[in-house]
């Protein structure tokens, strides 16, 4: 009965040490699964976070973007309606060039320019003159630096041009805001 009792014994022990193997091996299983579990609730907080910074960082973007397109359209309506008074003026020059004689009568009464009387053979500094004395010579010559800005001209070229066909007070400033507006 040694025999037999030490079977039973041998199969009990080899049972039990199976039976302890696989719950070693459920516990280990159990923790591999909670910690992947972890893992990947580690994973997915750090991706929600990602997603949410690159969510905003889109709103800003279209935000920015938003506010560079008002910009645009604000300095393309400035530009029509510039253009716009550019067309004006040039229909009303045109108009005046036939009648140039009655800018020269009107500008002889004015006592406080006398240094135009004296230049009567001169054909083209006589309209700037006129529309100087007229009281529209900030506005022509507003336009004028503007229409040169506009092609390209560089300020002082304009700056130039304004000083030979302009009496005007301050130069520099009608230049600034030509300059500025047009983005030169």
């Amino acid at each position: 009965m040694s025999e037999a009792s030490g079977r039973p014994s041998a199969a009990a022990s080899a049972a039990e040490k199976v039976r302890a193997i696989l719950e070693a091996a459920e516990q280990s299983a159990a923790e591999l699964r909670a910690e992947a579990a972890e893992e990947i609730d580690a994973q997915l907080e750090r991706a929600q976070g990602v997603a949410a910074r690159l969510s905003e960082r889109a709103d800003q973007i279209e935000r920015s973007l938003q506010g560079l397109a008002d910009s645009v359209r604000e300095e393309l309506s400035a530009l029509k309606a510039d253009l716009e008074e550019l067309r004006a003026v040039s229909e009303g020059v045109g108009e005046r060039r036939p009648a140039a004689p009655e800018p020269a009568a009107a500008a002889e009464p004015v006592p406080a320019e006398p240094e135009p009387a004296p230049d009567p053979p001169a054909a083209e500094p006589a309209p700037a003159a006129a529309a100087s004395s007229s009281g529209d010579g900030h506005e022509g010559a507003r336009v004028i630096a503007l229409n040169m800005a506009l092609n390209g001209s560089p300020r002082d070229e304009t700056a130039r041009y304004l000083d030979e066909n302009f009496e005007l007070e301050d130069p520099d400033a009608l230049l600034d805001e030509v300059y500025a507006r047009v983005g030169s």
